[in-house]
């Protein structure tokens, strides 16, 4: 069972440290906000600080071996930052809102869940970026798994990425599957225009038989049903062929 992770945990030992939350995924980081944000701050900085160390190492043919080894580090608390924020949005996600009260922000939410955060040092921005993460987690696991040969340091701006596309394929396969349905419904209503219609020509054409019989068609009338009649006649057996095929 992994150990609780708090700042004071970097003391010991900060390799240990980074691991356990990465072997985790942040579910070994404390429930209380405010120690969270500390080890998040904390990840934060050590991962840019790598980083920074990381380009200055690149640039210097002789010092590969140390450009590696800053990579592989900054990789490690990259990640542990990451994990770090999605614990965060996992927590902010759960508090309350403050429903049923009447204090209101500029933009007509409700503010109190915001005011609440920004007391503990939580911009909106970062709630609504954390809170991403958090409702992504699968998402987090794919971004930190892709970069794992290369040793890539791995950021923010992959991981919402990543999310952005994840949406923009749900949204085409929600559009399709609508799109679906309307086409099925178009389909069974052609269905049922075509039976309605079949009732109501069988009863017009026994009343023009009628008319017919007593000599009520013109010349001209008779033509006109004639080449008319042909088309049905092609349409009717077009059909049939097509019915008699499905049945096979």
């Amino acid at each position: 069972m992994n150990s609780l992770i708090t700042i004071d945990t970097v003391k010991q030992d900060e390799e240990i440290f980074t691991k356990e939350i990465i072997t985790s995924k942040g579910a070994n980081l404390p429930s209380r906000l405010e120690d969270v944000i500390d080890v998040f701050e904390f990840t934060d900085f050590k991962a840019k600080a790598w980083k920074i160390l990381a380009s200055k190492m690149s640039k210097l043919e002789e010092q590969s071996e140390l450009y590696e080894s800053a990579q592989r580090s900054g990789r490690q608390w990259g990640i542990a930052s990451l994990y770090a924020q999605k614990r965060i949005g996992e927590i902010t996600r759960d508090m309350p809102n403050g429903r049923g009260k009447t204090k209101m922000n500029s933009n007509g939410n409700n503010s109190f869940k915001i005011d609440a955060l920004k007391e503990k040092g939580i911009s909106p921005q970062r709630t609504s970026q954390s809170e991403q993460i958090a409702n992504n987690p699968e998402v987090l696991d794919r971004v930190v798994e892709s970069g794992e040969k290369d040793i890539e340091i791995p950021t923010k701006a992959e991981v919402f990425n990543a999310i952005r596309i994840k949406k923009l394929k749900e949204n085409n396969q929600k559009a399709k599957v609508k799109s679906d349905k309307k086409t099925a419904k178009e389909k069974t209503q052609a269905v049922k225009d075509y039976y309605d219609s079949i009732k109501g020509f069988e009863h017009s054409l026994d009343s023009a038989i009628i008319s017919a019989e007593y000599g009520d068609f013109s010349t001209e009338g008779i033509n006109f049903m004639v080449k008319k009649h042909d088309k049905i006649i092609n349409k009717l057996n077009k059909l049939l062929e097509v019915l008699e095929c499905q049945k096979n």
